[in-house]
Protein backbone atom coordinates (compact mmCIF):
# COMPACT_ATOMS: atom_id res chain seq x y z
CA UNK A 1 0.00 0.00 0.00
CA UNK A 2 2.91 2.58 0.79
CA UNK A 3 4.26 1.89 -2.87
CA UNK A 4 0.80 2.71 -3.93
CA UNK A 5 0.76 5.75 -2.03
CA UNK A 6 3.97 7.05 -2.78
CA UNK A 7 3.02 6.35 -6.70
CA UNK A 8 0.03 8.56 -6.15
CA UNK A 9 1.25 11.10 -4.84
CA UNK A 10 4.18 11.57 -6.87
CA UNK A 11 1.30 11.40 -10.34
CA UNK A 12 -0.19 14.53 -8.66
CA UNK A 13 2.86 16.49 -8.21
CA UNK A 14 3.11 16.06 -11.67
CA UNK A 15 -0.38 16.92 -12.32
CA UNK A 16 0.37 20.12 -10.86
CA UNK A 17 2.85 20.81 -12.72
CA UNK A 18 0.69 20.56 -16.08
CA UNK A 19 -2.49 21.72 -14.92
CA UNK A 20 -3.56 24.88 -15.88
CA UNK A 21 -5.52 27.96 -14.27
CA UNK A 22 -9.14 26.54 -15.80
CA UNK A 23 -8.60 23.22 -13.97
CA UNK A 24 -8.19 21.23 -11.03
CA UNK A 25 -4.83 20.02 -9.98
CA UNK A 26 -6.32 16.87 -9.16
CA UNK A 27 -9.33 15.18 -9.40
CA UNK A 28 -9.94 12.14 -7.19
CA UNK A 29 -13.24 10.30 -8.64
CA UNK A 30 -14.60 7.08 -6.65
CA UNK A 31 -17.90 5.06 -6.29
CA UNK A 32 -19.35 4.81 -2.38
CA UNK A 33 -18.42 1.65 -1.18
CA UNK A 34 -20.31 -1.43 -0.43
CA UNK A 35 -23.85 -1.02 0.48
CA UNK A 36 -27.00 -3.01 1.92
CA UNK A 37 -30.07 -4.03 -0.27
CA UNK A 38 -32.77 -1.38 -0.41
CA UNK A 39 -34.03 1.97 -1.14
CA UNK A 40 -31.58 4.35 -0.22
CA UNK A 41 -29.48 1.68 1.67
CA UNK A 42 -26.62 2.53 4.15
CA UNK A 43 -23.44 0.99 4.01
CA UNK A 44 -22.23 -2.33 4.91
CA UNK A 45 -19.77 -2.84 7.65
CA UNK A 46 -17.19 -3.95 4.72
CA UNK A 47 -18.10 -0.77 2.98
CA UNK A 48 -16.93 1.31 6.19
CA UNK A 49 -14.19 -0.87 6.23
CA UNK A 50 -13.50 -0.21 2.65
CA UNK A 51 -14.33 3.74 3.14
CA UNK A 52 -11.52 3.66 5.79
CA UNK A 53 -8.93 2.05 3.76
CA UNK A 54 -9.60 4.59 1.23
CA UNK A 55 -9.28 7.41 3.77
CA UNK A 56 -5.95 5.61 4.55
CA UNK A 57 -4.58 5.76 0.08
CA UNK A 58 -6.08 9.79 0.66
CA UNK A 59 -4.28 10.62 3.89
CA UNK A 60 -1.41 12.70 2.13
CA UNK A 61 -3.21 13.18 -1.42
CA UNK A 62 -3.44 17.04 -0.78
CA UNK A 63 -7.45 16.90 -0.89
CA UNK A 64 -9.02 19.99 -0.43
CA UNK A 65 -12.90 19.49 -0.64
CA UNK A 66 -14.91 16.33 -0.99
CA UNK A 67 -17.73 16.32 -2.96
CA UNK A 68 -20.87 13.53 -2.63
CA UNK A 69 -24.31 12.80 -3.28
CA UNK A 70 -27.31 13.58 -1.51
CA UNK A 71 -28.02 9.75 -0.27
CA UNK A 72 -26.87 7.34 2.40
CA UNK A 73 -24.49 4.94 0.79
CA UNK A 74 -22.22 8.45 -0.57
CA UNK A 75 -22.81 10.45 2.49
CA UNK A 76 -21.22 7.34 5.07
CA UNK A 77 -18.57 7.01 2.06
CA UNK A 78 -17.68 10.70 2.10
CA UNK A 79 -18.20 11.31 5.92
CA UNK A 80 -15.52 8.35 7.71
CA UNK A 81 -12.98 9.77 4.66
CA UNK A 82 -13.77 13.35 5.04
CA UNK A 83 -13.80 12.74 9.23
CA UNK A 84 -10.00 11.16 8.96
CA UNK A 85 -8.68 13.82 6.64
CA UNK A 86 -10.20 16.89 8.69
CA UNK A 87 -12.70 18.18 5.68
CA UNK A 88 -16.05 19.10 5.53
CA UNK A 89 -17.95 16.82 3.00
CA UNK A 90 -19.99 18.79 0.67
CA UNK A 91 -23.43 17.75 -1.37
CA UNK A 92 -24.48 18.15 -4.98
CA UNK A 93 -27.21 17.02 -6.31
CA UNK A 94 -26.63 13.47 -8.51
CA UNK A 95 -29.10 14.64 -11.10
CA UNK A 96 -27.20 17.71 -11.56
CA UNK A 97 -23.69 17.12 -13.08
CA UNK A 98 -23.18 20.03 -14.76
CA UNK A 99 -23.64 21.87 -11.90
CA UNK A 100 -21.34 19.94 -10.48
CA UNK A 101 -18.77 20.44 -13.51
CA UNK A 102 -19.66 24.04 -13.49
CA UNK A 103 -18.74 23.93 -9.25
CA UNK A 104 -15.06 22.07 -10.14
CA UNK A 105 -14.30 24.90 -13.08
CA UNK A 106 -15.21 28.19 -11.21
CA UNK A 107 -14.92 27.43 -7.48
CA UNK A 108 -12.00 24.74 -7.15
CA UNK A 109 -9.56 25.65 -9.54
CA UNK A 110 -6.32 25.03 -7.63
CA UNK A 111 -7.82 22.21 -5.55
CA UNK A 112 -7.24 18.44 -5.47
CA UNK A 113 -11.03 17.41 -5.15
CA UNK A 114 -12.76 13.89 -4.16
CA UNK A 115 -15.94 13.15 -5.87
CA UNK A 116 -17.54 10.31 -4.16
CA UNK A 117 -20.78 9.15 -6.50
CA UNK A 118 -22.36 6.04 -8.15
CA UNK A 119 -21.71 3.38 -10.66
CA UNK A 120 -22.31 6.22 -13.28
CA UNK A 121 -18.22 7.15 -12.62
CA UNK A 122 -18.50 6.91 -16.77
CA UNK A 123 -20.58 9.39 -17.14
CA UNK A 124 -18.34 11.73 -14.58
CA UNK A 125 -15.44 10.82 -16.35
CA UNK A 126 -16.17 11.68 -19.74
CA UNK A 127 -17.56 15.05 -18.50
CA UNK A 128 -14.50 15.44 -17.31
CA UNK A 129 -12.58 15.21 -20.70
CA UNK A 130 -11.98 11.39 -20.51
CA UNK A 131 -12.85 9.86 -24.22
CA UNK A 132 -12.21 6.39 -23.27
CA UNK A 133 -15.09 4.05 -22.48
CA UNK A 134 -15.19 2.70 -18.73
CA UNK A 135 -17.34 0.09 -17.23
CA UNK A 136 -18.19 0.09 -13.95
CA UNK A 137 -19.72 -3.34 -12.55
CA UNK A 138 -22.66 -4.12 -10.14
CA UNK A 139 -19.84 -5.09 -7.40
CA UNK A 140 -16.62 -2.71 -8.54
CA UNK A 141 -16.57 -0.77 -5.03
CA UNK A 142 -12.59 -0.56 -5.30
CA UNK A 143 -11.48 1.79 -8.46
CA UNK A 144 -10.15 5.14 -7.86
CA UNK A 145 -9.83 7.19 -10.74
CA UNK A 146 -7.21 10.07 -10.09
CA UNK A 147 -7.86 12.80 -13.84
CA UNK A 148 -5.49 15.30 -14.35
CA UNK A 149 -6.08 17.93 -16.27
CA UNK A 150 -3.83 19.12 -19.17
CA UNK A 151 -4.05 22.48 -21.17
CA UNK A 152 -3.42 20.59 -24.66
CA UNK A 153 -6.27 17.84 -25.06
CA UNK A 154 -7.72 15.27 -22.75
CA UNK A 155 -6.97 14.81 -19.18
CA UNK A 156 -4.38 12.34 -17.71
CA UNK A 157 -6.21 9.22 -16.18
CA UNK A 158 -5.04 6.61 -13.75
CA UNK A 159 -6.96 4.05 -12.36
CA UNK A 160 -5.85 2.89 -9.12
CA UNK A 161 -7.57 0.19 -6.96
CA UNK A 162 -7.76 0.14 -3.35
Amino acid sequence: MKKSLGLLLTIVSLGASVATADAQRAIFLVRHTEQAVGIDPPLTEAGKHRAKRLAGVLKDAGIDVIYTTEFKRTGQTSEIVGRTLNIDVKIHPRRDVDGLIRRLQTQHVHDRVLIVDHSRLSVLLWDLGHREEVRIGQLDYDNLFVIIPKSDGDPLVLLLRY
